[in-house]
């Protein structure tokens, strides 16, 4: 039987993990992180104890993929780079990805398949290149691939991307803003390519899910055509949530367990901040 891989598209700091570890309370779901960062780490999940779960999972993942003959996996890091990174999403857009790139995607989720007993992960990778690449690419024996993007409010992300003291590099102000501008396109295009060959999609706000998360989930539900009702319980009884087999992404995946905080505080805007919300208008309305 199929297993289903639902990819979470969205810019960085956008909020991406979070609703990683939320769909990863599904039934039957397992959550993954940021998988396309685990060439980068030579296939160690980081900050992780290796007597862990989550460590030990993932060094099954690496051994298996070293005995399948994909051996320098530092050297395959900068292969996933040039074919998922912004700058490939036109070679992914036109599928001109190379062949051995091709071999060694289907092979992560070979082994993932194997290794993983859930029938529903949960993928936060947020590229839009390599969401083309597993939609151009992906058996489709494999796997029935659904997708979400996630918008959160570009001020915040902004804000978010000027702090020194997160794992993710920090940005200037403008440096921060175009990025925010450029990826919220591609991930546009991505979307729309997506439905038109028939997937899933569906589009959220990731205030709307803090805010208003039962009625989000639920047309994320209807959207998608899966089951979030235990998942809106959950929620709304504030029972904490697993946070499953992150292998990289918000520092939140450390937690054991989370409780989901219902609220998102609102900011004094400055100048700075209503030139981001204008300069983003077309990506976020």
């Amino acid at each position: 039987m199929k297993k289903t891989l639902i990819y979470i598209v969205g810019a960085g700091r956008s909020g991406t993990t979070l609703v990683d570890i939320m769909l990863g309370n599904l039934e039957n779901s397992i959550s993954l992180g940021e998988v396309n960062r685990f060439f980068k780490r030579n296939g160690y999940p980081p900050k992780r104890k290796k007597n862990s779960a989550v460590y030990e999972f993932w060094s099954n993942l690496r051994c298996k993929l070293i005995n399948k003959g994909f051996t320098d996996l530092r050297e395959l890091d900068q292969l996933f780079q040039n074919n998922e990174y912004h700058t490939a999403f036109f070679k992914s857009f036109f599928k001109k990805s190379d062949s051995y790139y091709v071999q060694l995607l289907n092979k992560q989720y070979e082994v993932l398949d194997e290794i993983v007993n859930h029938k529903t992960l949960i993928e936060s990778s947020k590229y839009p290149s390599r969401a083309l690449n597993i939609s151009n690419y992906l058996e489709e024996k494999s796997y029935i691939v659904k997708y979400i993007y996630l918008k959160k409010d570009p001020v915040k992300v902004v804000r978010s991307f000027q702090k020194k003291d997160l794992e993710q590099p920090s940005k200037g102000f403008f440096m921060a803003n175009l990025y925010y501008f450029i990826v919220n396109i591609l991930c546009g295009i991505t979307i729309n390519i997506l439905k038109k060959r028939g997937h899933k999609v569906c589009t959220i706000k990731y205030k709307d899910l803090i805010n208003s998360p039962e009625k989000t989930l639920n047309r994320l539900g209807d959207d998608l055509n899966i089951d979030c009702s235990e998942l809106v319980k959950k929620i709304a009884n504030k029972e904490p949530l697993k946070t499953g087999y992150l292998f990289d992404g918000n520092r939140i995946r450390l937690k054991e367990t989370l409780t989901l905080q219902t609220s998102d505080k609102k900011i004094k805007k400055s100048i700075k901040d209503y030139f981001t919300r204008i300069f983003n208008y077309i990506v976020y309305r």
